[in-house]
């Protein structure tokens, strides 16, 4: 029967948008900026602060302080080491890329000396909001289930045909490989596998690129040197290629009764999208000593096209057997949840500035939408999976002489809800200004530290993988006056 029905299959339609899910709705939420060497080393806690190229992301009203004109430039190294932890076995993997965090240019006009409205400004900015480099490994030998076991239930009542037309990425792949076969006992047929229940190797190789950037068109105002208000359009980016790849194997001392030897199923996915956003902010200074700031981030709506493809492979009684699914090809709207951004900034005579930023985001409200697919069910599921969130930052400035010395730390909490820390992500930084005239040189470094559960595949016997990650970004910025 199997052999009648396992043919080289032709190109589907798209069944499933099986690419987008809860996953990518985290993913492509999150804001981790990479901008001037002198906004991470103060934490990126800008919004009461100004005065920076990264503050157009943060608060535009930031722009507002400028009194001249500045044309900025800056270089990163991004090294993102991953650790894993799966049934007593470690791995590590990691990636190093050059990066461009950031580039921009503001021009300000003196309005007047004596009427409110002193200053205006425009600038343009582009600025990296995350990145998406990442190579992670994790493996060990699960004692109780294979990733079947979770094909299998889900098929359990559907024909062979259905398999096709229901799964035919995943689990039809697997059929068509024999890893999915017809098994006869006393009560009749039933589906099976060669693929040992447990006893087995198991992991997981994700190899990704690509990165989230804005370009941001802002205007801004200085009001008799006390009230700042800003707003931007912004134009966002995101790219971001790879696959993952999933594994199991025999030990080399198992025994090989059933005749399976190991198997692989690869998902190569290119995603790229494109999206508009609004920002608008005021910075207040109140006194001599404390700068009051608040900035709104509207939702963002992304259009993104996405190609997807899955490759299975099967070695078993020392024949290799492959299926290659089709490529899809689709797009889908994304809307990225909107954001508060509450700052203060406290001035300590001429030597020091400590800023603090709050930021408000609720990842359960981010959605997809198209027009040929429901996207009911995983807006649900988002909904269900993820929630409201804090971010946390804090930055200070101490000058000293002519150079300036910078620290920064943050908190960005765990998109899943309050007060749960999987998916949490701790930072801290230092850098340093060297004034030379109209030219600027800033340096700063700065390490980021998440820890994260994550299931290989859904399945309610297994063990989640303990991920830790650790990214080192170390940015020089040249700024122009």
């Amino acid at each position: 029967m199997k052999r009648i029905i396992t043919i080289v299959a032709l190109l589907f339609p798209l069944v499933a948008a099986f690419a987008q899910g809860t996953d990518d709705a985290c993913l492509f939420s999150q804001t981790y900026y990479q901008g001037t060497a002198k906004a991470l080393g103060m934490g990126n806690a800008l919004g009461a602060v100004g005065g920076d190229m990264t503050a157009l992301c943060v608060n535009p009203a930031g722009m507002g302080l400028y009194r001249g004109k500045e044309l900025a430039a800056s270089l990163g190294l991004f090294d993102n080491l991953s650790h894993s932890t799966y049934y007593g076995t470690t791995a590590n993997a990691n990636t190093l890329r050059l990066t461009l965090p950031n580039i921009g240019y503001v021009n300000a006009k003196q309005r007047s000396n004596y009427r409110n409205l002193r200053f205006t400004q425009f600038g343009i900015a582009l600025t990296r909001t995350n990145d998406f480099n990442e190579h992670a490994l994790a493996r060990g030998i699960n004692p109780s289930s294979s990733k079947i076991d979770s094909y299998l239930a889900q098929i359990d009542g559907y024909s062979p045909q259905d398999i096709k037309n229901d799964f035919p990425y995943d689990i039809f792949p697997a059929w068509s490989t024999y890893l999915i076969d017809i098994y006869e006992d006393d009560e009749g047929e039933y589906y099976g596998s060669p693929v040992p229940q447990g006893g087995i190797w198991q992991g997981r190789e994700n190899t990704f690129k690509g990165r989230s950037e804005e370009w941001t068109f802002a205007g801004s105002a200085n009001y008799n040197e006390d009230l700042f208000l800003g707003v931007s359009i912004g134009l966002s980016h995101v790219k971001r290629t790879g696959t993952r790849v999933f594994e199991e194997w025999m030990p080399e001392d198992a025994n090989e009764g059933t005749g399976f030897s190991q198997w692989s199923f690869t998902e190569s996915i290119a995603s790229t999208g494109w999206g508009g956003n609004i920002k608008t902010g005021f910075i207040y200074h109140a006194n001599n000593w404390l700068r009051i700031g608040a900035a709104f981030h509207s939702p963002t709506i992304f259009n993104f096209n996405e190609t997807w493809q899955t490759e299975t492979e099967a070695e078993i009684n020392q024949f290799l057997n492959k299926h290659i699914s089709p490529e899809s090809h689709y797009e889908y709207t994304f809307i990225k949840p909107l954001k508060w951004v509450g700052s203060m900034a406290f001035v300590v005579g001429q030597e020091a500035i400590v800023s603090f930023d709050a930021e408000y985001q609720n990842y359960g409200s981010a959605r997809f939408r198209a027009d040929d697919w429901d996207y009911d069910a995983t807006n649900e599921s988002i909904k269900s999976a993820f929630g409201p969130s804090f971010n946390f930052r804090i930055g200070s400035e101490w000058r000293t002489g002519n150079p300036y010395l910078r620290v920064g730390a943050g908190y960005y909490g765990s998109p899943f809800g309050f007060g749960k820390p999987n998916g949490s992500v701790k930072k801290a930084s230092i850098g340093i200004s060297l004034p030379a005239g109209e030219v600027i040189f800033d340096f700063a470094y700065e390490l980021s530290i998440g820890k994260q559960l994550a299931r290989l595949y859904e399945y309610d016997p297994i063990q989640p993988v303990e991920q830790s990650q650790s990214k080192s970004l170390l940015i020089v910025s040249l700024r122009y006056r």
